[in-house]
């Protein structure tokens, strides 16, 4: 089965032996021509200054040799002033800099001849810091970052406190910058061999194929044909299989893919192992081992459907934009749930906005809230690889575009992260007394505490459809704007419920009075399960929703009956003031049954 991978970054390296004598090697950290046609801009308007620091593994087989030139590579055109090369020492102190003056604007790659080539004579554990000064404008993205192989950091020289220093921008997720040396030496290794970025799926079905990819890159001169690798597979230090490399090396890179069993594994955590242990038939004195963790389980259910938090405002002026974009999507897809969460703006006042609806967009975003923007399924990497809420303000011509991408996105959710509960719900309105019911149940994987958590929650949203409601757009109020599938109340906490569970399943019993403001045929029942949402801001990233569902009110006249199941046992402990404990306690306790039924105790 196909999945998609994910990455684990690190590097191990080993020189083998010596061969022939180029003239000219490239030195940088990737050494292909690739340039990303995506730029970047990591730093304000103005000239600025960028740059990278080779390590001392890096550099080591270019002792001895000369810069001749230095290429950077640009994904739009901008003025490249400067070029400039500082030895760091192992302390991390930076010594005098050599600079030239240059003239470079061409999208793409420019390489600047140096008038006085630059001597490579570093002391031991010595680091080299190469960059230029480029023109950065409003509304360019000049810069090139490329993921290959190990991402190293990149650096400007910023004022921090009361002095100027260079300083690490944090660019790994992005890759590598694209800025090179040319390097002429008498002689270069004719193996120097990098591993790096070991990458597997994070979650697998006991039984299915594990795939994963391995770089390998060789540093020296040496041109390896498929089949010049040999490696050792391991799970949990137990040899699985032994493999070579189907594809050959291209320009000193090379992509290891393969698949190995995962029959008899335990649920639980594991590590997969591939460790180099010859390069053409000869075995490296140093094997290179990279590792990777991910789970196994033994069963999941299939994903019911995805869930779109929208952080949207009446008084948005761009908020339609994001309501565009997301009705594309909902009309290519049958899976997703779009739920509008409002909020005020400025000293606009929204009628959709609550307290609730507050909190929910303030414990997603740590506070930074902007509109228009979302939450796909509260999980990382669609914009980023750190927030849960991205933006959703694109111009009408990249609709269709983002919402291809989104649903690309959701694919990808589904593939990478199985789903371990079901979600059924049973929802009565009665008309007499205006009372809602709405019964949460389902089955659980018995690896639910595992791959979830034991404290994973379930949430309850009630949204209405159909609200009218001037919409501020493109600076124009429409007065007669439809607003779908509006947050009106979360029937538990926003935090999320913890799941009433018995033999297996779980069961969670709301009961709530609908105003009389609200339309009970165009209310729905939003439910999800997911890890739970955090009153810590350094932990709004780890909210992921495992799958959610939606469902409509039936009518329900007369006397309910409560439904008491005759095997529901005790899962919270009260007292009468509300405070939590683990079990009964001497006086008067209020206990939640599994059925969602709640019965007073005395305890003497």
């Amino acid at each position: 089965m196909k999945k998609s991978l994910l990455l684990l970054l690190a590097a191990l390296m080993l020189p083998i032996t010596v061969g022939a004598q180029p003239v000219q090697k490239i030195m940088g950290h990737y050494e292909n021509d690739s340039i990303n046609a995506e730029g970047a801009t990591v730093t304000n308007s103005g000239t600025r200054s960028i740059a990278i620091i080779l390590e001392p593994d890096e550099l080591e087989i270019y002792q001895g040799g000369t810069i001749t030139a230095i290429r950077v590579g640009l994904s739009e055109a901008t003025l490249i002033s400067k070029v400039f090369v500082i030895p760091v020492t192992a302390n991390d102190t930076y010594g005098e800099r050599t600079e030239w003056d240059c003239e470079m604007n061409a999208a793409g790659w420019n390489v600047f001849d140096l008038p006085t080539p630059y001597d490579i004579n570093l002391g031991e554990d010595e680091k080299l810091l190469v960059g230029f000064y480029y023109q950065q404008a409003t509304g360019i993205n000049p810069l090139s970052f490329v993921k290959v192989g190990k991402a190293y950091d990149t650096y400007t020289y910023a004022k921090t406190g009361a002095h100027y220093k260079w300083k690490a921008m944090n660019t790994t997720d992005r890759g590598n910058l694209s800025l090179q040396c040319v390097v002429e030496k008498d002689s270069y290794p004719d193996y120097r061999i990098t591993a790096s970025n070991l990458r597997t799926v994070s979650k697998i079905q006991e039984g299915e194929m594990l795939p994963f990819v391995l770089d390998v890159h060789n540093g020296g001169i040496k041109q390896i044909d498929a089949g010049g690798l040999s490696l050792d597979v391991l799970i949990d230090g137990n040899l699985v299989a032994n493999i070579t490399n189907e594809n050959p090396f291209i320009n000193g890179y090379c992509t290891v893919e393969d698949e190995i069993p995962t029959a008899g594994l335990n649920s639980g955590q594991h590590t997969l192992a591939v460790i180099l242990q010859a390069v053409d038939g000869v075995a490296l004195e140093t094997p290179i081992e990279q590792e990777v963790e991910f789970v196994s389980y033994k069963d999941s259910y299939p994903r019911q459907k995805h869930l779109v938090e929208q952080l949207t405002s009446t008084y948005c002026t761009y908020c339609p934009l994001g309501n565009s974009m997301l009705s594309i999507l909902t009309s290519q897809r049958d899976d997703i749930i779009w739920v509008g969460i409002h909020g005020n703006l400025g000293s606009g006042v929204d009628p959709f906005r609550s307290n609730q609806a507050d909190s929910i967009m303030y414990y997603m975003t740590g506070g930074s809230i902007s509109y228009p923007s979302g939450a796909f399924d509260r999980t990382t990497g669609w914009d980023d690889e750190v927030n849960i809420v991205n933006d959703l303000g694109y111009y009408e011509q990249y609709h269709q575009m983002m919402a291809d991408y989104l649903g690309d996105f959701f694919d990808y959710i589904s593939d990478t992260n199985p789903t371990f509960a079901e979600i059924k719900a049973d929802c009565s309105f009665n008309e007499d007394t205006r009372m809602a019911t709405v019964s949460v149940h389902g089955k659980l994987s018995p690896d639910f505490d595992l791959m979830m958590g034991e404290d994973a929650k379930l949430t309850v949203y009630l949204t209405e459809d159909g609200l009218v409601a001037p919409q501020l757009n493109a600076g124009t109020w429409v007065n007669n704007y439809v607003h779908n599938g509006v947050f009106r109340k979360a029937l538990g906490s926003i935090m999320g419920d913890s799941l009433n569970r018995y033999g297996g399943q779980y069961k969670n019993v709301y009961r709530f009075q609908v105003p009389n403001g609200w339309d009970w045929n165009k209310l729905n029942v939003v439910a999800f399960i997911s890890r739970p949402m955090s009153n810590f801001v350094n932990g709004f990233t780890d909210m992921a929703v495992n799958n959610a569902d939606v469902f409509k009110f039936a009518i329900s006249n007369g006397v309910e009956e409560i439904e008491i199941d005759p095997n529901a046992v005790p899962v919270e402990y009260y007292d009468i003031t509300g405070r939590q404990y683990e079990s009964l306690q001497p006086g008067i306790n209020i206990v939640k049954m599994s059925d969602g039924t709640t019965r007073k105790m005395l305890v003497k």
